[in-house]
């Protein structure tokens, strides 16, 4: 890989690649690996490496109704650029090597940074964060015909196999026992429900995983990363991503304060449906997550994210709380999921 690197540097970018030193970084658990290409005189870049074959694909699962004449990430990228928005620089691409060569932002994300902060200096990057979401749903109002997030969207079947995902994984694998039939039945009812709602709120650009370790700080700014499977989707969802994030612990009083706050910029918004539709996408969102974390785990043997499921299942079980109409839920729920008790 150095010397196609070196050959790219050199030919394409016009930089020497003498002294050029590649560090593999770490990627989380995505199929794809990620290096930092480092040079003497200062510069930087971060390789892409993609893998080969159906890995290349996208980790989500998602609907189209086309197949997509190039890659997701690179269509998403010109078009978020374009718009003006934080995202790297693609400074060169070789599908057929499965390379990419892109702008680095740094080593600074929003959770390393936000978890050293007090609550007020807190509040106010993740206002900051909300700012850029609100700027990122914008650029949806005019839908691309030629970019790929708007042809795709959360629509019932694709809600309906992410909470089949965490009945999977979440309940079945990680208890190693089945749902009773009549259980999965309710479950499976209740759940059609939630996701019959969620489809009939407004939809908006999504980036679908609009979280800490998705932004950068980089020069007192922030910047953009892992949004290849934007879609359509509803409108609170990435504001859920944000604060309801697995891997910070954020109390419901600053939530409430900053769900508040991005009603306040977004405007004509009914807050306490606003608040209903945030706390059901709660409940979807983060019981999905709890059901691929421990997929993640048993097929892809990465422990890593297993910590971070009883966080997950603490915003569900504070969520379904306030969410009265789907008590039937929660009380099956209860009886496979430890942290319900």
């Amino acid at each position: 890989m150095e010397k196609l690197l070196s050959k790219i540097l050199e030919e394409t970018l016009h930089l020497s690649a003498k002294g050029l030193v590649l560090t593999q970084l770490h990627g989380d658990a995505s199929n794809r690996i990620y290096y930092r290409l480092s040079l003497p005189q200062g510069q930087s870049f971060i390789v892409m490496q993609l893998p080969k074959g159906p890995a290349s694909i996208s980790e989500e699962i998602t609907t189209i109704k086309t197949k997509p004449k190039e890659l997701p990430f690179i269509n998403i990228t010109y078009f978020l650029k374009s718009q003006g928005l934080p995202v790297p620089q693609i400074h060169y691409e070789d599908l057929k090597e499965g390379l990419l060569l892109l702008e680095d932002f740094g080593d600074e994300t929003f959770e390393k940074t936000v978890l050293k902060m007090d609550t007020e200096t807190q509040k106010s990057w993740y206002k900051k964060a909300i700012k850029l979401l609100v700027s990122f749903q914008s650029k949806g109002t005019q839908p691309d015909p030629h970019c790929i997030a708007f042809q795709r969207s959360f629509d019932q079947n694709l809600l309906d196999w992410e909470f089949e995902h965490f009945f999977e994984y979440g309940i079945e694998v990680r208890q190693n026992k089945k749902i009773p039939s009549k259980d999965r039945e309710i479950l499976k009812t209740e759940s059609q429900k939630i996701t019959k709602i969620l489809t009939g709120v407004p939809y908006i650009l999504v980036h679908r995983d609009f979280q800490s370790r998705n932004l950068m700080i980089q020069n007192d700014q922030l910047k953009l990363l892992d949004f290849q499977d934007a879609l359509m989707g509803p409108l609170p969802y990435d504001l859920v991503a944000l604060l309801r994030d697995s891997y910070i612990k954020l109390p419901w009083e600053i939530v409430s304060e900053l769900v508040d706050y991005f009603v306040s910029l977004k405007k004509n918004i009914d807050s306490k449906k606003f608040l209903k539709h945030f706390d059901l996408i709660t409940i979807q969102r983060k019981l999905k997550d709890t059901g691929r974390f421990v997929y993640i785990d048993r097929v892809k043997k990465n422990q890593n994210f297993l910590k971070h499921i009883p966080n997950s299942l603490a915003y569900v079980r504070s969520a379904l709380e306030r969410q009265f109409e789907f008590k039937d839920f929660f009380q099956i729920l209860k009886k496979y999921v430890p942290e319900f008790h």
